[in-house]
């Protein structure tokens, strides 16, 4: 029998990472050639920024970009990007460095046909605060929307599930992952999971990782909770 190669969409948010996106991209293409011969693509989705990081792109066949005029922010970045995905699995990296090539590598060695592949760190040089934050933010998903699972790290699923399942967060931090991977389970559709490698940035500070989001993830979690009621 000879086993399905399935094809990759690698999604890359871009905001304000001059510094960092053209060393990402190119170790993401060099590495994806080499793993995935021709069947992925790249998507960059430059979230409206400032500081020339789109004049730094490597130009390349199989990477294609996507712009918002204005930062919209992560979750939305990542459904622009998921939406603009043609192939058969879509996954994503940051373009600050932190999250290596070789974890999607990780995901697709998880995946057995599942419709998601999700994935925790083995290691994360977090603070105490961004600690304490996810924590907090675990007992919420528990409470809000019944999802239990460990999610820390970027994930894969089939494109296939956007036509099906209706996605309302668009403003909170990467929340759309965890959206999708209960709107997932709660159709009881098979989830995989892994362990991957983060790293330091390769240089600057994280634009996440802030208090300030709390209130915004609490008000979207509450749209999520109400869409799936």
């Amino acid at each position: 029998m000879t086993h399905h190669v399935p094809t990759v969409s690698i999604v890359v948010p871009l905001y304000n990472e001059r510094a960092n996106v053209a060393a990402v991209l190119g170790d993401l293409l060099v590495w994806a050639r080499a793993t995935l011969g021709a069947a992925f693509e790249i998507v960059v989705v430059d979230d409206g920024s400032s500081d020339g990081s789109i004049d730094v792109l490597p130009s390349a066949p199989e990477l294609r970009v996507v712009r918002h005029e204005v930062n919209r922010g992560l979750t939305a970045a990542l459904r622009t990007g998921f939406s603009a995905a043609k192939l058969e699995l879509v996954t994503w990296v940051p373009s600050d460095g932190q999250i290596p090539p070789a974890a999607i590598g990780a995901l697709l060695d998880a995946w057995h046909g599942d419709s998601m592949v999700i994935s925790t760190y083995r290691h994360r040089p977090d603070g105490l605060v961004r600690t304490l934050m996810s924590r907090g933010a675990r007992l919420f998903l528990r409470a809000a929307i019944g999802f239990d699972d460990q999610l820390e790290g970027i994930y894969l699923f089939q494109r296939a599930l956007l036509d099906e399942i209706e996605l309302v967060s668009t403003r909170s931090a990467g929340i759309v992952a965890f959206e999708l991977a209960a709107k997932i389970r709660r159709r009881g559709l098979p989830i995989a999971s892994t362990v991957i490698d983060c790293l330091p940035r390769m240089s600057g500070r994280s634009k996440v990782a802030d208090a300030r989001n709390i209130m915004t993830f609490l008000a979207e979690l509450w749209t999520i909770r109400r869409s799936m009621s």
